[in-house]
């Protein structure tokens, strides 16, 4: 074969990655998809309410949905990430438009909210600055139905820190339900387009399953489009073998035994891989506290890389 160069086009890189919300170092990328997969009580639902605490500590998450028909028995279990009953759900064929039109509401929300601070900086320099016979009509009657000469607006946002909302929806014990058997529920839609909803808002997504890749399990084209997966153990080894060869990891099959079996020797463990890793040598970890560095990748630190 030969080669000859052409050196013509250039391809341009953005500085920054679209739909993302930045964290540290050696947690996951987010707005995620992200399947916590395992047997009945294996800990799925605690190790998600774990993550997702972390996660709003670090100011990754605003508000949290819930959709699940157990909450009532799980409440302990959901009271770990603050999970207010307001925003929880049960899995009907149309939760997932409900959730939908809350991240479509919570943008615009936001919207709202920066165009009337930036009336609220106009109305301060307008009073500080004229005789109120001096303010126009119009501004003066839009003043007023805003609250500001009533002193009845607040111009700190709702969650604190003034930035876009930062949300996320958990899925548990919904297996069988319409939001996931029911093809017209949207969830295959949902997940693959998590990050662009809300006019590029974006939703994180945690679901919580029995079975990752087996008949009954999460469909094809939202694996696919996985981006974390916590691995429990389960009876079927054929199972635990069938997510190496379906997720094409870069690793040897007796590399894969054995990440498994040293995370799943400890009572509602997990494996937890990144298929879009900060570094190639933290795809996989031993719960969330512990790299898991193979052979095989273990030469391939990026992360002292510009």
């Amino acid at each position: 074969m030969k080669i000859k160069p052409i050196n013509k086009y250039k391809t341009h890189l953005p500085k920054k990655g679209a739909f993302t919300i930045d964290t540290e170092e050696d947690f996951m990328k987010l707005h995620t998809l992200c399947i916590a997969s395992g047997k009945r009580g294996g800990g799925k639902s605690v190790a998600i309410a774990n993550l997702v605490k972390t996660a709003k500590d670090k100011g990754y998450f605003d508000r949290v949905y819930l959709i699940t028909p157990t909450y009532a028995s799980n409440k302990s279990i959901w009271d770990i990430c603050d999970i207010e009953e307001e925003d929880v759900y049960e899995p009907t064929i149309n939760v997932l438009k409900t959730i939908q039109k809350n991240v479509e509401a919570e943008k615009e929300e936001w919207e709202t909210f920066l165009k009337r601070k930036e009336l609220y900086k106009k109305y301060k320099k307008d009073i500080a600055n004229k005789p109120i016979e001096r303010i126009k009509g119009e501004e003066l009657i839009e003043y007023m139905d805003h609250g500001f000469l009533d002193f009845n607006f607040n111009d700190k946002w709702k969650y604190g820190k003034e930035r876009p909302p930062r949300l996320a929806v958990i899925l548990d014990d919904s297996m069988g339900t319409d939001v996931m058997t029911r093809r017209t529920a949207g969830l295959t839609n949902l997940c693959i387009r998590h990050r662009h909803i809300g006019d590029g808002l974006g939703i994180s997504i945690f679901m919580l399953v029995q079975s990752y890749c087996s008949r009954d399990g999460i469909a094809r084209p939202i694996r696919e489009n996985t981006t974390h997966l916590l691995l429990f153990k389960i009876n079927d080894e054929n199972q635990i073998k069938k997510v190496k060869q379906e997720c094409d990891l870069p690793i040897t099959d007796e590399e894969w035994e054995q990440m498994t079996a040293y995370a799943h020797a400890i009572p509602y463990n997990y494996l937890f891989i990144d298929f879009s890793p900060k570094c190639k040598t933290k795809q996989f970890r031993n719960g969330m506290n512990e790299y898991l560095i193979p052979d095989s990748l273990k030469d391939k630190c990026e992360c002292n890389k510009k």
